[in-house]
């Protein structure tokens, strides 16, 4: 794993391991979540990939990102001290623990299921929250969706470090259903070489408030710098453009 992450860390120009940047500058700190991030032919990609590159320039910085699994981004962003980490869905479990920076979308929470399915399983298309409660549901480890299924009594939960491990699991009958916020499991079925068709959705149990957010510790004066740079690109067009490139998923969720 040390190795992994050091590789996946070059293809950023970082070093190997994650340290707090140096005069309090963000590192920003993250996991292969399309259409928010990921590794295309060995080069990241993604909305956030972009909008971070687009603002380190205006700041006048090289981009200082780095990949790990969900959970541990998440856990180094709040314990540390000028970690940033998206796309982080602001609840109240994490309202205190965290500087929320920038919103980045709002997106609906649906469960995922295979369109050929065993004879005697349950269509996850038409099934009732009773039904999908009696189901193995699958979820990135370390996600608030953890809290929005036991506030519904899920019981079997089960966790895996990505989508892809997910979606893999899902095919091999070692999953019934996934829940996942709609972009990031479109974008992961389509990336992670899936086809849609394949794929049906079922209930919307709630959504998310996605941000781009900060350890406690960063500094009022580093917190405007990176809005700032986000309001200018909000002005001359950007952020419109990068929108209208990555949430296509916006027309096929209607």
């Amino acid at each position: 794993m040390r190795k992994f992450i050091f590789l996946l860390a070059l293809l950023f120009n970082l070093p190997g391991q994650a340290q707090p940047a140096a005069d309090g500058q963000i590192k920003w700190v993250s996991a292969e979540l399309p259409p928010y991030l990921w590794l295309q032919q060995n080069a990241p990609q993604g909305y956030v990939h972009e909008l971070i590159t687009a603002m380190s320039a205006q700041l006048g910085r090289k981009p200082n990102l780095s990949i790990y699994p969900w959970a541990r981004a998440v856990k180094m962003t709040k314990d540390g001290e000028t970690y940033g980490v998206f796309p982080l869905d602001r609840t109240a479990e994490r309202e205190t623990s965290f500087k929320w920076l920038i919103h980045l979308t709002s997106t609906p929470n649906r469960f995922f299921g295979k369109r050929t399915m065993a004879t005697g399983s349950i269509n996850i298309e038409i099934a009732s929250l009773k039904q999908l409660r009696g189901l193995r549901v699958g979820i990135v480890r370390g996600s608030s969706l953890e809290q929005e299924l036991h506030a519904q009594n899920f019981r079997n939960i089960r966790f895996e470090k990505d989508y892809q491990s997910l979606l893999k699991l899902l095919q091999l009958g070692g999953l019934d259903a996934i829940y996942s916020g709609y972009p990031v499991m479109v974008s992961a079925i389509e990336e992670f070489g899936y086809r849609l068709e394949d794929f049906t959705t079922g209930l919307t149990m709630g959504g998310a408030e996605l941000y781009m957010a900060s350890s406690l510790g960063v500094s009022e004066e580093e917190e405007r710098a990176w809005r700032r740079a986000y309001e200018n690109l909000q002005k001359d067009g950007t952020v419109q453009k990068l929108q209208k490139k990555y949430f296509s998923w916006e027309q096929k969720s209607r």
